[in-house]
């Protein structure tokens, strides 16, 4: 696995100046890409535009996306479409039908729906739109630890 890239300011321990000032720039770097715009592209089905306008402007809060990124992002907005268009027809038609044959198959929906379920996580992933995504992203910062009930008990 490779070494994730951490924030400087999360960066712990002696660091040259010479190379916490390389570093800081290549950070400042990654927002100087031109600005995604919240506008779809055109192939995207009605469905996946909606994911598109739900996500865009979340993103563009935390993370530096920028309109290289575009096609990741449409290719993230179509899976999730994709899994949500399967689904309607899995729940419309079953997970299995009888062929003409009189044979039991599966719905080519279930299919469809498992693989594109397998993309939309990984692409979740290298967009930090998943909790492990956003930790291997360190983004903004330390992750908050929940509050523990018992903590006040142990401490008596």
């Amino acid at each position: 696995m490779a070494n994730r890239y951490k924030n400087v300011e999360d960066i712990r321990g002696h660091m040259p100046p010479k190379v916490k000032a390389e570093r800081q720039q290549a950070q400042e770097a990654m927002f100087q890409f031109k600005e995604l715009t919240t506008q779809p592209p055109a192939w995207l089905d009605d469905m996946a535009i909606v994911e598109w306008r739900r996500i865009v402007p979340l993103l563009k809060d935390d993370i530096p996306v920028s309109e290289l990124d575009v096609a990741m992002i449409a290719s993230y907005c179509q899976s999730y479409a994709d899994v949500q268009h399967a689904q309607e027809d899995i729940k419309e038609n079953g997970p299995v039908f009888i062929a003409d044959n009189g044979n039991m198959r599966q719905n080519p929906s279930v299919g469809i729906k498992q693989r594109a379920t397998a993309e939309l996580m990984k692409l979740a992933d290298s967009l930090g739109l998943s909790v492990y995504g956003r930790l291997k992203m360190n983004i903004k910062g330390e992750v908050k630890k929940p509050a523990d009930p018992f903590a006040k008990v142990l401490e008596r």
